[in-house]
């Protein structure tokens, strides 16, 4: 029964090349060699950036305003209009939420969202009733056409 046991512990010794990040740094970012070695001991004062990527030297912008807040009063009244028309009767809620948008254009009114939501209701509304109708006719010719064609099985 024969073991061979190491000689001596044996400690992996990464090389350089696989304490590197492999990363790709972002487009002007200064590689490795063009700015010395990153993150060496030596260098005093500064911290070692992270993942190879430098802080940002410049602090982002501030954003923009934050959204208004709109209530129901500054609504377009077609646009409101137009949304409860849709659901009650889609040819008048298509109406009222074209005249709602342009309205909208014009003014710079809120209600953008509602009346759009209103005519696409409203066209896929007339849309499903046109081919229900459609359906509903040829069911009832296919049931006259095989009634009048007289070949009965009992």
């Amino acid at each position: 029964m024969s073991t061979t046991e190491p000689t001596g512990p044996t400690q992996h010794q990464p090389s350089q090349a696989s304490e590197q990040p492999t990363v790709q740094l972002p487009y002007g970012a200064p590689s490795a060699d063009a700015a010395g070695t990153a993150g060496t001991a030596g260098t005093a004062g500064t911290a070692a950036p992270q993942y190879g990527y430098e802080a940002p030297a410049y602090a982002y912008p501030a954003q923009g305003a934050t959204p208004q807040r709109t209530t129901v009063k500054d609504t377009n009244t077609y646009a409101l209009v137009a949304i409860v028309l849709a659901f009650i009767a889609p040819i008048a809620g298509i109406i009222f939420g074209h005249l709602g948008l342009n309205q909208i254009k014009r003014t710079g009114d809120a209600g953008r969202g509602l009346a759009l939501t209103a005519v696409i209701y409203g066209y896929c509304a007339i849309a499903l009733g046109v081919l229900f109708v459609v359906m509903y006719i040829g069911f009832i010719v296919m049931i006259v056409g095989a009634a009048a064609s007289g070949s009965y099985y009992y």
